[in-house]
């Protein structure tokens, strides 16, 4: 009899101490999913600002998209002409043989090159080369035409000329931000593929563990809508407090083209960061709505 009473209260402690390891368990399971939901959200957040990096400044075809839409090429010809105005004047030569020449110079081309050099690694300085070829020959043909006799000392001249049209050009044709961080881009271009597939990696893991390990489907979606939800608002902070702050516009660049390059650059910069929240709050609503219907169906057993 004694045997069995002591059996029976052995069963009712051990039944109790299940009870409440069960218990402080359930309570425990809410903040450690909560936690991979910040995570998740930590995580998300990091792969849309590699996304946008990946698409914007190591993309070749995102900055030349951006020198069509603004007309970047026709400024830098305009500036060009001009400038190449005033060194014809101070050189004795005709307004009008700047004017023919910056306008049949491809400038679209020189510029591309130039863009090209900084994704092909080849070179980080604007290439005078050609420049020079076709401005010395344009100024001897100018000189044939004028009657002007090409002595030893007016091919110094020409040369001295060319020279100084040159530093023009460079000074024209060169992005003076784009230089500072075009060194990088090649070095850093692997990189940041790799971190956007460990990051994505990380992510779906994450979230196959919030939604593998949930007895209850309503409260994966709910976890999942809290990830996305906080790396919805974290990306979407970054062009707000920019557009707040008003200054890209305010920058100070001494050239119209250049000012206009980087506004429109930063400008659609920041819209890849609203494009990357839109998504995840298309992904966030969907979650929220897969947790309400799956819950009313809880509540309603």
């Amino acid at each position: 009899m004694s045997e069995t009473k002591n059996e029976n209260t052995v069963d009712a402690e051990h039944e109790e101490h299940h009870h409440r390891h069960h218990k402080k368990k359930s309570k425990l399971k809410p903040v450690l999913y909560s936690v991979m939901a910040f995570f998740l959200s930590f995580v998300l957040f990091l792969l849309s600002i590699c996304m946008v990096l990946r698409f914007t400044v190591f993309s070749k075809d995102y900055m030349l998209g951006i020198m069509d839409h603004k007309g970047y090429y026709n400024m830098v010809r305009n500036e060009l002409q001009s400038r190449l105005t005033d060194l014809v004047h101070a050189s004795g030569f005709e307004e009008e043989f700047a004017v023919s020449f910056a306008n049949g110079y491809d400038v679209k081309n020189a510029v591309q090159n130039y863009i090209d050099s900084f994704y092909s690694k080849s070179s980080t300085l604007v290439d005078t080369t050609e420049f020079k070829q076709q401005l010395h020959i344009a100024v001897e043909e100018y000189a044939k035409l004028k009657n002007i006799e090409i002595d030893t000392e007016t091919e110094n001249n020409i040369i001295y000329f060319v020279n100084e049209a040159a530093s023009i050009y460079v000074a024209q044709i060169s992005i003076p931000f784009f230089s500072t961080v075009g060194k990088y881009i090649d070095t850093l271009n692997t990189a940041i593929n790799i971190t956007i597939g460990v990051l994505i990696a990380i992510a779906l893991g994450i979230s196959a563990v919030i939604f593998f390990t949930n007895r209850y489907k309503h409260r994966r979606f709910r976890y999942l809508c809290y990830g996305l939800t906080g790396a919805t608002l974290a990306t979407v902070i970054i062009p707000l407090v920019v557009s707040f702050s008003d200054k890209i516009d305010k920058v100070n660049i001494n050239t119209r083209s250049l000012y206009n390059l980087f506004v429109g650059y930063f400008t659609n910069f920041f819209m890849y960061f609203y494009i990357c929240a839109g998504v995840l709050a298309v992904l966030a609503l969907a979650s929220f709505l897969a947790y309400k219907v799956y819950y009313q169906k809880t509540i309603s057993r």
